[in-house]
């Protein structure tokens, strides 16, 4: 096979979702608002906008879970926490899971509010 007999062929670049937390001010771009990138080879990005409760939602539910999986290994080969089935087992790691979830939860609000106070500086008298 000779080299003039190579083809390369060009296939078009899938557009890329980019999530984005909504800041509630009434600014926020539609959902599948879709921003061009220059040349044919980078992808387009697609907005797909989550209001903050829902963001700081599915946060706290990946602390849980997250949590809630490291306990429940680390008690599996152990009796440091004493159960009679696996549901126990599950149950009383999963009560202790809430307040590693709880901290995480404390922390993502201190981060929304902080940048609202940002943006609010009358509001809280920060002038």
């Amino acid at each position: 096979m000779a080299d003039e007999d190579k083809v390369t062929e060009s296939r078009p670049v899938e557009p890329m979702v980019v999530t984005v937390i909504g800041t509630g001010d009434g600014s926020k771009l539609p959902t599948g608002t879709e921003a061009e990138t220059p040349g044919a080879h980078q992808p387009n990005l697609v907005v797909s906008m989550v209001g903050p409760v829902l963001a700081v939602s599915i946060r706290f539910i990946n602390t849980f879970l997250t949590v809630l999986l490291g306990i429940l290994m680390g008690a599996m080969g152990t009796d440091v926490i004493p159960a009679s089935d696996f549901w126990d087992l599950l149950f009383k790691c999963a009560g202790l899971s809430v307040a590693g979830a709880v901290v995480g939860l404390i922390k993502d609000l201190i981060t929304v509010f902080g940048r609202l106070e940002q943006r609010n500086p009358l509001l809280t008298g920060n002038v």
